[in-house]
């Protein structure tokens, strides 16, 4: 039989999650970032519904595969070194060894660089090849292919680390407002001008390119500011030192960037695909449904982005016992917000799509309320990614994902092809289950190694480590 925890239980509860200080700071910072999301999912929303209204479904739909093109090959080309600037750049911090943080910036700068040149040629060669599947006609071919030189200003992944490294969340989250804000008046001016849907195409191209000048900028003087470029110097030849001061940096960063990679080319690549198994309006519909769906996505991403710092320090400091009580508080606080915008949805859903973006949408509900599901299932295991990030294990969140998309694409493309937009909301949820046990297991696992190893001490919230623990692979 169930034990009901009394009255009393609960409080004590409450009043023991509430002094909890590491989950609050998680949480103060995710707050910074918030801010700055919640002005941005406004602005995303008069973006989508001024286009969707100003377009119609079949050619905003393909407005939205021509960037989801481009975000698709920037995924897979170019490398996510934030996790590495952070994961190394504590430790580096930690022992004040300013050399160490120099190598880590100028490894992960280069390999920035790289990727978005890479990128951009791939994106710009490919289009005539890709273009016929997505039924691009000659214009948006024509429109997309310099489209895809946003690409070079997607070289934001060293900068984003710094800026989560050294606390500024206040920064991302004011520059996370600029490319929605620029995009916003740019779609306004289009539609009253009754431009055409390259003109569409070009303002989000500004946005995504001023964003990106920002955050770099951003970045770079924050670090500067501080201190920690004294004598920096970026040279091409200098990468290849960077693995002496931070052993198996080579391996962390190859691994955690095709983690980032399996998880941004499927969220991407399922839009690419709707759009060409079921046509550019079906492609608008599922857009406009994961839009949606991403109000609650966003804080699991941003609490994701606040508790990896905290975690990475922890294990810097060889303290794990605090990880599993912040962990599972989080996420279940998380997954509430998630429930609640189920229940809202399900209820004004119809109403919202309409009003928002015209009665051609309506007929996106179910695919929403199947993504928001499946975005629910997510944000109550937020932690356990950047747990196994911090624990040095970026090969598990790796393995996992890349087995849930194996599965995943073929039930999308079956699924799909049944029942449009919907099946793809079908896949989604079931994506997010698989992923969900499985990283709740091997975390688990990890876990409870690393607490065993470690000498006993008190369950505090955030100060020096208990003990020094053994070094489990």
């Amino acid at each position: 039989m169930i034990a009901v925890p009394s009255k009393s239980q609960i409080m004590t509860a409450l009043r023991k999650w509430r002094g909890d200080r590491l989950l609050a700071r998680v949480f103060k910072n995710a707050g910074l970032l918030l801010g700055g999301r919640v002005t941005t999912g406004v602005l995303n929303l008069g973006i989508l519904a001024i286009s969707a209204h100003a377009l119609g479904a079949e050619q905003f739909g393909l407005v939205i595969l021509v960037q989801t093109y481009a975000a698709t090959v920037t995924g897979v080309a170019t490398f996510q070194s934030w996790q590495a600037v952070i994961r190394y750049g504590a430790l580096a911090l930690e022992k004040q060894d300013i050399k160490a943080l120099h190598a880590l910036l100028r490894f992960c700068t280069l390999l920035d660089i790289g990727g978005v040149v890479i990128g951009t040629i791939v994106a710009w060669v490919a289009v005539p090849w890709v273009g016929p599947l997505l039924n691009w006609d000659a214009d948006v071919m024509a429109a997309a292919r310099p489209y895809c030189l946003v690409i070079l200003f997607t070289v934001t992944a060293t900068p984003t680390g710094l800026l989560r490294l050294l606390g500024r969340f206040d920064l991302l989250s004011i520059q996370s407002v600029v490319s929605p804000f620029v995009r916003l008046i740019g779609v306004a001016i289009a539609a009253w001008f009754h431009a055409s849907l390259a003109a569409y195409i070009a303002v989000w191209f500004v946005g995504g390119a001023v964003a990106g000048i920002v955050l770099v900028a951003m970045g770079w003087i924050e670090a500067a500011r501080r201190g920690q470029l004294k004598d920096f110097a970026l040279a091409p030849g200098m990468w290849l030192g960077a693995a002496e001061h931070h052993p198996g940096l080579w391996r962390f960063a190859v691994v955690s960037n095709l983690h980032a990679t399996v998880q941004i080319v499927s969220a991407q690549l399922t839009t690419v695909l709707v759009g060409g198994l079921a046509g550019p309006a079906s492609a608008g519909l599922f857009k406009v449904a994961r839009d949606v769906a991403t109000a609650i996505t966003k804080p699991a991403e941003l609490l994701n982005n606040a508790i990896y710092p905290e975690l990475a320090r922890l294990a810097s400091q060889n303290t794990w016992r605090p990880m599993p009580r912040l962990m599972v508080r989080g996420g279940v606080v998380a997954s509430g917000a998630g429930v609640v915008l189920m229940m809202l949805a399900a209820v004004g859903g119809p109403w919202f799509l309409k009003a928002s973006f015209g009665p051609e949408f309506v007929a996106a509900q179910s695919a929403m309320m199947l993504l928001l599901a499946a975005a629910t299932v997510s944000i109550a295991g937020f932690p356990m990614d950047p747990a196994l990030y911090a624990m040095g294990r970026p090969e598990i969140p790796l393995q996992v994902n890349t087995i849930a998309v194996l599965l995943y694409v073929p039930a999308l493309v079956v699924l799909t092809r049944v029942a449009g937009p919907v099946g793809a909301g079908i896949a989604a949820l079931l994506s997010s289950v698989v992923i969900f046990a499985a990283m709740a297991l091997f975390t688990g696992i990890h876990l409870r190694r690393r607490i065993g190893a470690s000498s006993p001490g008190p369950l505090d919230t955030g100060g020096p480590a208990a003990g020094a623990a053994k070094e489990i692979p």
